[in-house]
């Protein structure tokens, strides 16, 4: 159980270049948007058909980049939801091991199993969780891993 949930772990961390990058690249693209914006501006007298065309370009630049960046915000909730969901499987296995008998029943077991996959609120989640609990071997894992990742690394699936 605990390999599953280190491996929940894994596959948000390594998540997190993907949705990083776009918003290294969203910023750095709205920068140079803003210069065209004030060549624009200064142009503006001389040419205002060029003027038109590039605030059209521009426009389209900033449309496409925030979409990106609201992506990538979308992401960084995902990504904290799924920890949350982490830290809770840790509380409930912690109380569970400090818990009555040292030895626990399969009944008990099935119980904190089902509570952990509770917390679950993406039906992903729950398959992954699935895999990864009944012993996948390590290329499985992986497999899932990516799977769980979606079309691509930072591809947010929307809740």
């Amino acid at each position: 159980m605990l390999g599953a949930i280190s491996s929940r772990i894994e596959a948000a961390l390594v998540e997190t270049n993907a949705p990083a990058a776009t918003l290294a690249e969203t910023a750095h693209s709205m920068r140079n948007a803003t210069q065209t914006l004030t060549r624009c501006l200064f142009d503006f007298s001389g040419s205002p058909a060029r003027v038109f065309q590039d605030l059209m370009v521009l426009h389209d630049e900033f449309h496409t980049q925030a979409s990106k960046a609201v992506t990538a915000a979308q992401f960084h909730d995902r990504l904290v939801q799924s920890l949350t969901h982490v830290c809770c499987s840790l509380s409930y296995l912690a109380e569970f091991i400090s818990s009555g008998t040292t030895s626990k029943s399969q009944a008990e077991w099935d119980q904190l199993h089902e509570r952990i996959r509770g917390i679950l609120s993406m039906e992903r989640e729950r398959v992954l969780y699935d895999l990864l609990s009944r012993g996948a071997s390590p290329d499985e894992k992986q497999a899932a891993i990516e799977d769980h990742q979606g079309s691509g690394p930072g591809k947010v699936e929307l809740f």
